[in-house]
C-alpha cells in the first residue's frame, strides 16, 4: 500500500479534546519504559540539569509521564497546535508538586520551523522523544532535520511511531480490533494515520539519508515501529 499524507496538525477543537479524553496510556507507558530500559542499558543518568524533549507532544501525555519518572529534569513539549497545546498547559497548572510543575513547560513551534530557523532552536538536548509524530509529517526531512537542530554531540533518542500495514484491508481490520467503540474522529484519524505512515524499511532509508546510522529502527508490535540510539557527533 502506498503511503497517503494526513493533515500534520491535530488543530481542531474536537480533535484535541478527543484526543486529551482518550486512553493511550499503554503505549504512552511502553514509550517510557522503553526509554527507562534504554538509559539502563546505557549506564545514563539523569539529573536537574538533563533537558529532555517531547517532539509532537499533544496535550502533555507523554510530558507529564516523563515528568512523573524523572521529577528533578527539566523537560520541555514541543507542538505546533494551539489547541492541543491549551490543553497541556491547563494541566500543568493543576500539578500539586510545585518543583516538577517548575521542571515542566511547553513550547508552540512546528518541525518546519525548528528545521529553517536553527539558530533560534539549538537547545542540545540530552534526550529527545516523540510518539507517533513522524507519520504526521509531510515531508520527512523536516522530522530528522528539526531533530538534529535540537540534538547535542551525544542525544539519546527514542521515537515510537505507527507502521504502515501492507494493504487498505489490513489497516481496517486493525482499526476495527483496537478502536471498536472508539469516538468516530478517533476511529478516522487511526485509520489515516495509519495510511500515513512509514514502513521500516523506509525509516531506514531516512536515517541513511540524514546521517542518523547510529539510531536503529525496529518493529514494536502489531502496527508499531520503535527508533531509537544515540547521536554521533552532528
Amino acid at each position: 500500500m502506498d503511503r497517503v499524507k494526513e493533515p500534520e496538525l491535530m488543530d481542531t477543537f474536537e480533535q484535541a479534546y478527543a484526543y486529551a479524553d482518550a486512553d493511550f496510556s499503554s503505549s504512552e507507558e511502553s514509550l517510557v519504559n522503553g526509554l527507562e530500559k534504554y538509559l539502563k542499558i546505557k549506564k545514563l543518568d539523569l539529573d536537574s540539569k538533563s533537558l529532555i524533549i517531547d517532539i509532537g507532544c499533544g496535550p502533555g501525555n507523554i510530558s507529564e509521564k516523563l515528568s512523573v519518572r524523572w521529577p528533578s529534569v527539566q523537560i520541555i513539549g514541543i507542538d505546533g497546535s494551539k489547541e492541543m497545546l491549551e490543553i497541556a498547559r491547563k494541566r500543568r497548572e493543576s500539578i500539586d508538586d510545585q518543583a516538577r510543575k517548575s521542571c515542566l513547560s511547553y513550547k508552540l513551534a512546528s518541525l518546519k520551523s525548528i528545521s529553517k530557523n536553527s539558530d533560534n532552536y539549538k537547545l542540545s538536548a540530552d534526550i529527545v522523544v516523540s510518539n507517533s509524530v513522524l507519520h504526521h509529517v509531510h515531508d520527512p526531512s523536516d522530522f530528522w532535520k528539526g531533530l538534529k537542530v535540537l540534538s547535542g554531540s551525544s542525544t539519546v533518542h527514542y521515537h515510537r511511531d505507527l507502521k504502515r500495514p501492507d494493504s487498505i484491508e489490513q489497516a481496517i481490520r486493525l482499526q476495527e480490533k483496537y478502536l471498536p467503540e472508539a469516538p468516530k474522529v478517533l476511529k478516522k484519524d487511526f485509520l489515516a494515520s495509519l495510511c500515513a505512515a512509514f514502513t521500516v524499511n523506509e525509516v531506514k532509508d531516512q536515517l541513511d539519508k540524514f546521517g542518523l546510522n547510529s539510531l536503529k529502527v525496529t518493529e514494536n508490535e502489531e502496527y508499531h515501529l520503535e527508533i531509537y540510539g544515540i547521536t554521533s557527533k552532528l
